[in-house]
Parts: C-alpha cells; structure tokens; sequence
C-alpha cells in the first residue's frame, strides 16, 4: 500500500487571512473587471428602483432581486478567487431568470410556482421537452441560459466528482503519487483565462437581466427604451470580450492553488 501525504488544510484565521489577500490582488489585477461590475450595477440599479408593487407581481420582483443577490455574491466569490462557488450563484440566477420568464408570460403561473406545481416542479426538463419539440418559449433567451445552466452545472453544483477534481493538486515520483492537496482557492495564473471566466459571468447576469427587460420598459415602465438598447450593447461586448479572452488563454488555463 502506498501512503500519500496530504496538504494540511488552513485553520479558520489562516483561511480568512487568506480571503483578505485573494481580494486586495483580484482589486489591483481586475480595473478591467471592476469597471463593468459597476456598469452591471448601474442597470439592476435602475431594474430595481421601483416604488411599490401590485401583488400579482410581487413574485417577479422577489425573484429580480435575488438574482441581484446572486450577482453580488457571484462576483465576491470571483474577486475571493472561489470560482466553482461564483459559478453555483450564478446558476441560481439562471434558475430564478427562467422561473421569471414563465411568470411573466402567465401571471397566472405565480400559483404553481408558490405550491411548486407544474410546470415548477421540474422547470429544467419542462422546458427542455419544449425546447426539443420547438415550442413557443417565453423568452428568445431561455435556450441559451438552458444551455449555460447544463454547463455550469457539470462542476459548480453538486458533489459529483467533476465538481471538486479540478481542484486536486498531485506530485509524482516513478510513476506514483507521493502528494496530493485540494485547493481552498482557485484562481489563474493566466490574466487572459481569469479575465474570461469573469466576463463569462457579467455576460450571463446581462442575459439574466434581458429576460425582465420587456417587462420593465414596456408594461411597468420603470426604465426608459434606451436602458434595453445599452443593455443589449454591453452583452455584445461581453460576449466578444469573453471570446476574444478565451482565446489568449493558455490551453490549461493556468489554473493554479492558494
């Protein structure tokens, strides 16, 4: 039987001395990052700044306010070098966006939704049945936060093994592995990779963002047209940021632990 010898993990202090460094670097590498956090801010700001609500709405705007939450969060958890877990945010989003769209398709649905009733039981394969039978669908952006919903979920969600082996760190010598350690954090050593999983995220919370876009301009005219039209400008840009990072990364996406 071979031993192998372990990482000791951090204590609490350590841990949170540890947290406290990971943000002051991503503050002092991330000016590009920050500058469309506080874009993104600005249009859920104005999302957000209504007065009052009518009760047959009242579960749209709880649902937008928590994906805003979870744009807060997800973004702290990138800044604390905590990708898996900015990710898994940013996965509740994309499920609060879609339950979102339904409601505002059908306020009727709101019911169902309080008693987890259909289709809010088991919205994600609903709506891939309809997907895949090429029904009409609330929102045009509902296939493609599906589709980031799945991706996102094969490691950032569950305790399956994709969600914690790109985590492990090993050495080997003549062939065995005489260490191995698991990250408390991860980050890359890659600017061009770091920067596109951050981008990749502001892209999905513009997506998110979209789905109440026509609800916000056009019914309860909380923000004016212009905010719809800049909103879809700053999720092109994303869009061709995160593409264009993604490509100046290193294959392995420099990756690295602690």
């Amino acid at each position: 039987m071979t031993t192998i010898n372990a990482s000791k993990p951090p204590l609490l202090f350590e841990f949170l001395g540890l947290e406290e460094r990971q943000v002051l670097i991503s503050l002092a590498k991330g000016r590009e990052e920050l500058s469309v956090i506080a874009r993104l801010e600005d249009f859920y700001g104005a999302a957000l700044s209504f007065d009052s609500v009518v009760e047959d709405e009242a579960a749209i705007f709880q649902l937008l306010t928590l994906i805003h939450y979870h744009f807060l969060f997800a973004t702290a958890c990138h800044l604390r070098c905590h990708l898996s877990e900015a990710f898994a945010s940013t996965r509740v989003a994309i499920d609060a966006a879609l339950i979102a769209a339904h409601i505002i398709d059908d306020r009727a649905l709101q019911v169902a939704y309080v008693k987890r009733e259909k289709p809010f039981d088991n919205l994600m394969r609903h709506v891939g049945q309809r997907i895949k039978a090429g029904e009409t669908l609330p929102h045009r952006l509902v296939p493609l936060l599906v589709k980031q919903y799945k991706l996102i979920s094969t490691f950032a969600s569950h305790a399956d093994v994709n969600s914690f082996v790109h985590r492990i760190r090993t050495t080997r010598e003549d062939g065995k592995i005489t260490w191995m350690g698991v990250e408390y954090f991860q980050f890359s050593h890659d600017d061009a990779a770091r920067k596109s999983q951050a981008f990749a995220i502001f892209h999905t919370f513009v997506m998110v963002l979209d789905i109440f876009a026509d609800f916000l301009v056009l019914e309860k005219k909380a923000v004016p047209e212009q905010w719809k039209e800049d909103l879809h400008k700053l999720g092109a840009q994303l869009q061709v940021r995160a593409r264009g990072l993604k490509a100046e990364a290193r294959p392995d996406g420099g990756t690295s632990e602690s």
